[in-house]
């Protein structure tokens, strides 16, 4: 079968490369160009539909029917316009994510919306209609932005614009700047005797073209544009959070990264928390606080604080004299223990005592509760011949434990819902890593929660060899249909590809430089086709 050429190209992020001003962290933009300059083109299956960048997912709110939140996920490098097979790669489309707010700022049964935010950001191109769309959807309903686990400059510039900011304890947060490059080749140009000339219809026009040296006037023109995106990217933040643009400026626009709660302190954020927690609240899922007053005092298994009388009682000798028995139960509790006082607990939803557990089932005539169990009978029993006060507290104690347990159950949905996501796209990514198509993730999902850990580390191992084995001999089936058919530019890239196999220490640029070098005729075809 002849091997046909990948229906992904990476021709989208050349063009970002080339013409886009950027606003990401300088560790992400090296590593798009260390993709494209290695020609790591996705493998996997690319009409198939993945787990999208710029997605949506609506979740019920369990206290308030027919309403639901919409989270609306801001994952992986901005890339503007970026097609929807590359979200499944980790870029994402501004366009798309506008497009998803907006639909989600209309949509009358949507109470607030979520951003999940992990990007490093992007290009600006695309990034102004995006954070448009959270600034208008912020017109509409409260929108949150949630830093999990990395929120900086164009997606800073994006989430700047929510309602509020919540970041996780160890999310990166900041790098607010604008940065563009530009590539020089014409040396290498020159060592392959090739001179590029251009006849431009004005001085100014298309000047820093990488195959010339950057001039003066090229300069000035690329930072007056790096300094006009920068004053509009501070003006955005300023509006978002609030702020003078001079603060934003001198304290914020400075490129640095804040990690979790130091960005509240900074004022980039407003509450450290977990996704989970942010939508377990926004959700009616949330658990009770906890009791601000502490554990109480007249709770026997709180042994906190010492009896004063226990120390008298302790013998020179190290030992200890049993305690004398404390006074009657009836005797300490009868002032405090009466039905109007529990109902009021249960009303405001304090939780009971062991005592109260058992005063309350012994007014309520059950039997009395393990030392485990404070839980009343079940609401299904008779109780129109119980007084009103026990009837009412007995209804509202079972309708708390009821919600109690309707938030646990919902909590534990929300968070396996999310560990899902999380394995769905980490074996997908090992997946394409592995030169497998990414339906292929639910095998290796299969194969990990079955195997022992050595076990598949060896199945990995094995799958690794077979895809260089496979890659090998597509290599040479292109290599040889590529000099058959006089394709100089895809014999060149085969040609470098063998060398930079036998030589790891080669780049791309320097194994095309040596192919030239060592094969004069190549080069001369090489070069006509260019001409052509």
């Amino acid at each position: 079968m002849t091997p046909t050429r990948s229906p992904t190209p990476l021709n989208f992020l050349a063009r970002a490369l080339t013409h886009e001003a950027w606003g990401i962290t300088p560790d992400a933009l090296d590593g798009l160009r260390h993709t494209l300059d290695a020609g790591q083109a996705p493998t996997g299956d690319a009409s198939r539909p993945g787990e999208l960048s710029a997605a949506t997912t609506f979740l019920p709110r369990l206290d308030v029917v027919g309403q639901r939140v919409a989270v609306v996920t801001l994952h992986g490098t901005v890339i503007s316009r970026a097609p929807e097979w590359a979200e499944t790669y980790g870029y994402v489309s501004p366009q798309a994510f506008a497009r998803s707010v907006i639909t989600a700022a209309d949509d009358p049964s949507v109470t607030t919306i979520v951003l999940s935010c992990d990007s490093p950001g992007g290009t600006v191109s695309g990034t102004v209609e995006a954070a448009e769309a959270v600034a208008y959807a912020r017109t509409r309903k409260p929108v949150v932005a949630v830093a999990s686990d990395t929120m900086c400059s164009a997606a800073y510039w994006i989430c700047s614009q929510a309602t509020r900011i919540v970041v996780t304890p160890t999310a990166i947060v900041g790098s607010i700047g604008v940065i563009t490059s530009h590539t020089d080749v014409s040396g290498y140009y020159s060592q392959l005797g090739v001179v590029v000339t251009y006849i431009r219809s004005a001085v100014r026009k298309a000047l820093g073209q990488p195959t010339e040296k950057l001039t003066e006037t090229a300069l000035a023109e690329r930072q007056a544009l790096v300094d006009s995106i920068h004053a509009q990217f501070v003006a955005a933040v300023a509006a978002g959070r609030g702020k003078p643009a001079g603060t934003v400026t001198s304290r914020w626009a400075t490129g640095q990264v804040w990690v979790g709660g130091e960005a509240v302190t900074a004022g980039l954020a407003d509450r450290v928390a977990s996704l989970s927690t942010v939508l377990a609240e926004l959700t009616g899922n949330a658990a009770p606080p906890p009791d601000p007053t502490g554990p109480d005092p007249d709770d026997p298994e709180d042994d906190s604080e010492e009896d004063p009388t226990a120390r008298a009682r302790t013998s020179s000798a190290g030992g200890s004299v049993p305690p004398a028995d404390p006074p009657p139960h009836s005797a300490q509790e009868a002032p405090r223990m009466n039905i109007h006082a529990i109902t009021v607990k249960l009303q405001q939803g304090e939780p009971l005592t062991a005592e109260e557990g058992t005063f309350l089932a012994a007014h309520l005539g059950q039997a009395e509760p393990q030392a485990t169990d404070t839980t009343p009978a079940p609401a299904a029993q008779d109780t129109s011949a119980w007084p009103a006060e026990a009837r009412a507290a007995f209804e509202s104690m079972n309708a708390r434990l009821n919600a109690t347990e309707n938030r646990a159950t919902a909590a534990e949905q929300a968070a396996a819902a999310e560990r899902d996501i999380r394995l769905k796209g980490h074996f997908e990514a090992r997946a394409v890593t592995l030169g497998q198509p990414v339906a292929f993730a639910a095998t290796l999902r299969a194969a990990h929660d079955k195997l022992s850990p050595d076990e598949y580390d060896a199945y990995e191992n094995a799958l690794k060899v077979g895809a260089q084995a496979v890659s090998g001999l597509l290599q040479e089936r292109g290599t040889a249909t590529a000099q058959a058919s006089g394709d100089v530019y895809a014999e060149l890239g085969t040609r470098a590809k063998t060398l930079m196999a036998a030589d790891a220490r080669l780049t791309l640029a320097d194994a095309q430089k040596q192919v030239m070098a060592t094969d004069p005729a190549f080069a001369h075809r090489y070069h006509a086709a260019l001409r052509h």
